[in-house]
C-alpha cells in the first residue's frame, strides 16, 4: 500500500479511497507532510482477516484515523464556512474531527 501525505489527501479528496486512512501513533508530530497510508476494502477479505491493514499498522502500531468519506466531509464543511479554505485550515479542522468526533467551526 503506498504512502501518501496528510498534504496530498487533503488537497486530493475526489481520488482517496474510502477505506480508513492510517497514521503514525505519536499525533503530537502530525503535520501537512506526514506519511500516512489508507487500508484496503476489509469487505474484500473474509471476516476473521487482517490482510486489507497496512503492515505500519502490524509492524509499526500506526493508528486508525478517518475514512475517506469522513475525510472528504471535513474538507466540505470547512470549505462552506471559509472563502478561501487553506491546506493548514484543513488540517486542523481533520485533527479537531479526529479528535472530537465533530465538525470545527471556524
Amino acid at each position: 500500500m503506498k504512502l501518501i501525505s496528510i498534504r496530498e489527501v487533503l488537497s486530493n479528496p475526489d481520488k482517496i479511497p474510502q477505506t480508513w486512512f492510517y497514521l503514525p501513533p505519536d499525533k503530537t508530530t502530525w503535520n501537512l507532510d506526514t506519511l500516512g497510508v489508507f487500508s484496503l476494502d476489509s469487505w474484500d477479505f473474509p471476516p476473521d482477516s487482517d490482510e486489507y491493514l497496512p503492515k505500519q499498522v502490524k509492524n509499526d502500531g500506526w493508528i486508525e484515523t478517518l475514512d475517506g468519506a469522513s475525510i472528504e466531509d471535513v474538507i466540505d464543511y470547512a470549505k462552506q464556512q471559509l472563502d478561501n479554505a487553506s491546506l493548514e485550515d484543513l488540517f486542523k479542522s481533520f485533527m479537531f474531527y479526529y479528535e472530537n468526533d465533530a465538525f470545527m467551526d471556524f
